[in-house]
């Protein structure tokens, strides 16, 4: 029996990805079901397949419910559609937040196994929250549990307490370097 094995990325996270195993009989709907367990999200919003290209532009629909003129992912089996050693499909998800996944096919296996497909055989990464924020990526934790560190040997523009830093002749200039305003130096001030 042959297995298609898929790997199914977070387009908006490359280090989220599930690998998962379907037969090619299996439907598209089969697919679907088993991405939505892979990321723990629910089966209540609608979804699409997309067929696409190398460069990941998006070709023909295949939807979850009927829609007019389009595929039916419960009547398309995945052979349908494989045609490429590295076949790849878009798959978008809850089209109100649009959860978009690229996915590859990465192998063609055949098995003696008596497993049950589809199935999910790698887990990389944490995934997000279906509804609500998303949890901070690793990196970002790190970033924040990083202690910076203060070295007191550096002097930074302010020098010492009551020292001047700046004696330059721009004493009336702001920030910027724009001369100050005073109402003093204005032609035709009028006093209150």
């Amino acid at each position: 029996m042959l297995v298609y094995k898929f790997r199914v990325v977070l387009e908006q996270d490359d280090t989220i990805y599930r690998d998962v195993e379907l037969k090619p009989a299996q439907f598209f709907s089969d697919f679907n079901d088993i991405i939505l367990k892979a990321f723990a999200f629910d089966n209540k919003h609608e979804a699409s397949f997309y067929s696409t290209n190398d460069n990941w532009v998006m070709g023909e629909e295949i939807s979850l419910n009927k829609k007019d003129g389009i595929k039916l992912m419960s009547k398309i089996p995945l052979a349908q559609f494989i045609d490429d050693p590295h076949q790849k499909f878009i798959y978008v998800y809850d089209y109100a937040v649009e959860w978009n996944f690229l996915i590859e096919l990465m192998t063609v296996t055949e098995v003696t196994n008596k497993e049950t497909y589809p199935r999910i055989v790698k887990t990389e990464g944490i995934a997000p929250k279906q509804y609500g924020n998303e949890p901070i990526a690793e990196k970002e934790v790190e970033r924040f549990e990083t202690e910076e560190i203060y070295d007191a040997s550096e002097t930074d523009e302010m020098g010492e307490e009551g020292e001047d830093t700046d004696a330059s002749d721009d004493e009336n200039q702001d920030e910027f370097g724009d001369d100050e305003y005073s109402a003093d130096d204005s032609a035709g001030s009028e006093e209150y």
